[in-house]
């Protein structure tokens, strides 16, 4: 039987705080430095009191020496026993007299005893305190020498005493005297160890006060964190963590968290709208196969029962259930294009001639609806002209134009007419080099030298994005040789430029537009770049000039093509939730054409994985527009020429 591993409990140190470990190893390493720095005190200061113990030793023995010679062994005295001078004969002997007379000269506190050359006690010793004396060695002629009149420290009975060793100088009398002062050091040491001790407690309560107040202090914005993190884990996801500057640990910390979160909250936002869309996705799928099914078998339940008995109403049933089965194929079909560019499987990339794709959608619907007027023409209006090739997956975009084009053929009145649009806008206007100081300016790569702007601007501004144009603008029309186009600049009325007219008073240029480079301006244009001369300018629908769109996302400029009707438009009210899945403008309408309501959520869905932008737009005197931007390709693809499949 296996044996399950208990999960270790947590020492005693790892279930303190961190506030608590700071302070505790704060206190500890304040004690320790407060013994160290106390035992050194103390031991200095004996060091000190034995010195000046000695020093009192010292000179009281000096005085000893001096009247003890003067009144008691004139002429002999007293001196260390490495004197070298000579030594006259005296006595050893001290009589009463003498000896009181000789006590009464020493200091008080001192103890003194004199010996013979043998170390013999002569006479009993001077001792301040009869229960209290020091306990010396032998004091013989060898003793003294050895000790060479330095003191030493003996024992006493109660006490340590400093003791000093001499001989009576030209007599063979030996003395030694000492002083308690252990008891005296030690009354000292004590005073000064209470002193320290008291002042080490007052220093370590001040340290653990401004430590724990530091401490806390410094913690505070961590406890804010602890609260804040505390507070998005109960749910609320839109809390963050306060500022702190960028140089410290705190402000980088911050950051980064605020930036954690910020990048969380998005990611949960994102998956709460992705499993709303689920399950709105769901719920309306779900829905919308309910009806052909139920249907289907009410038909079955029906010819079941014997309830349909004629081979008429069989007929009828039969082409009822086929059909509901035709627009629940083509339903399931929707969702798995959509689960699929939900997945964003790689598809097949490569250059996409937008123009022909665009043609071809144009002349597929004409022969669809031969009684409407379908055309295919440019965004100015006039005849369409080539673009650059974009890159992506070119059964995806032609899913995305057959969408739009049935959609502008089913919702629409009969006889009504459709457009299909195509050109490029976004295009930067650039600086040509080689004539900035006379103000030329090539817009897109194909103004030529009449440029009304570059006598001002063109020096300052090497490469200007244009606005996002939505109303007439200038014209630029292609010639028949690639690689050699003019472009002039003038405005354009809804019906289209009209050739031949000439500069404005305001310096407008507006000039014949040819449909071919003349003899002498070829070489050139040749000579700026074949790559200008291939990227066609902004063209667009007819309508005022309003600059209302940024390039962002398109820095190499982006080609459109749009879907116009003349149908009843769309209401403006509802035009945000048209790319909504199964969203429908006309319920009835769009179940009777067997329409599914994924099929514009299917065009903006692929127009994404492009990289590109759709847009709903009223057309100018009724109808809606569909609005396709598809980014050029940034890899040097040149513009496609479709006029050979023309010829």
């Amino acid at each position: 039987m296996p044996i399950e591993s208990r999960p270790s409990r947590p020492g005693f140190w790892e279930e303190w705080s961190l506030t608590t470990k700071l302070l505790a190893i704060m206190m500890l390493l304040m004690l320790l430095v407060l013994t160290g720095t106390s035992a050194w005190v103390l031991e200095n200061l004996r060091d000190s009191l034995v010195q000046r113990t000695d020093e009192r030793l010292i000179s009281a023995s000096e005085t000893l020496a001096k009247q003890a010679y003067q009144d008691v062994f004139q002429p002999a005295e007293l001196q260390s026993g490495d004197d070298d001078a000579e030594e006259a004969p005296s006595s050893t002997t001290i009589d009463s007299n003498s000896w009181d007379q000789l006590k009464s000269l020493l200091p008080g506190g001192f103890y003194v005893q004199f010996y013979d050359t043998n170390g013999d006690p002569i006479r009993d010793p001077v001792a301040p305190e009869p229960q209290n004396q020091p306990i010396l060695p032998k004091i013989d002629e060898k003793e003294v020498y050895s000790r060479g009149g330095e003191p030493f420290t003996v024992a006493g009975t109660s006490s340590q005493w400093r003791a000093r060793a001499m001989k009576v100088k030209n007599t063979d009398v030996l003395v030694s005297i000492a002083v308690p002062f252990d008891r005296e050091v030690d009354n000292i040491n004590e005073r000064a160890r209470n002193t320290m001790i008291g002042i080490g407690l007052l220093a370590l309560a001040m340290v653990a006060g401004v430590g724990y107040w530091a401490i806390n202090n410094t913690f505070r914005p961590l406890r804010d964190i602890e609260k804040t993190a505390s507070r998005i884990a109960a749910g609320d996801l839109s809390q963050r963590v306060p500022s702190y500057p960028r140089n410290t640990e705190l402000g980088r910390l911050s950051a980064a968290l605020n930036t954690m979160l910020g990048r969380i909250e998005d990611s949960f936002d994102g998956q709460t709208r992705s499993e709303k869309r689920i399950r709105q996705f769901v719920s309306d799928a779900s829905h919308e196969l309910r009806t052909p099914l139920v249907t289907i078998r009410g038909y079955a339940e029906l010819y079941r029962q014997g309830a349909i008995t004629k081979s008429d109403d069989i007929a009828n049933a039969m082409e009822r259930m086929e059909s509901e089965a035709k627009r629940m194929g083509v339903l399931v079909d929707d969702l798995v294009v959509l689960a699929r560019l939900d997945e964003q499987r790689a598809a097949e990339i490569g250059p996409i001639d937008l123009h022909k794709v665009v043609r071809d959608a144009a002349a597929d619907a004409a022969a669809q609806a031969p009684d409407r007027d379908i055309s295919f023409i440019g965004l100015d209006g006039e005849d369409a002209q080539p673009v650059p090739m974009i890159r992506g997956s070119e059964s995806k975009i032609r899913q995305v134009i057959v969408n739009l084009a049935g959609n502008a053929v089913r919702h629409t009145p009969e006889h009504t007419a459709i457009e299909f649009a195509v050109g490029v806008v976004g295009l930067p206007e650039q600086v040509d080099p080689d004539s900035a100081d006379t103000g030329e300016i090539r817009e897109g790569g194909t103004r030529g030298h009449n440029g009304r702007n570059g006598g001002k601007n063109g020096a300052k501004d090497k490469l200007r994005e244009r606005g996002f144009v939505t109303g007439g603008v200038r014209i630029f029309r292609r010639g028949d040789s690639a690689g050699n186009d003019q472009a002039d600049t003038q405005p354009t009325p809804p019906t289209g430029p009209q050739p031949g007219e000439q500069t404005d008073p305001q310096g407008t240029a507006q000039t014949d537009l040819p449909t071919g480079p003349e003899p002498d301006q070829q070489p050139k244009d040749r000579a700026e770049g074949s790559e200008a001369a291939n990227i066609v300018p902004d063209v667009t629908a007819a309508g005022s000039i309003t600059v209302d769109e940024s390039l962002r996302g398109f820095p190499n400029g982006r080609v459109r093509f749009e879907v116009r009707d003349h149908g009843d438009g769309i209401d403006p009210e509802v035009v945000p939730r048209i790319f909504e899945r199964f969203y429908r403008l006309d319920v009835s309408r769009t179940r009777d054409t067997g329409g599914s309501g994924l099929g514009l959520s299917i065009v903006k869905a692929i127009v994404e994985n492009h990289h590109g932008a759709i847009s709903v737009h009223e057309t100018p005197g009724g109808g809606a527009t569909f609005r396709i931007d598809l980014p050029i390709s940034d890899n040097g693809d040149t513009t496609a020429d479709t006029r050979k499949d023309e010829r």
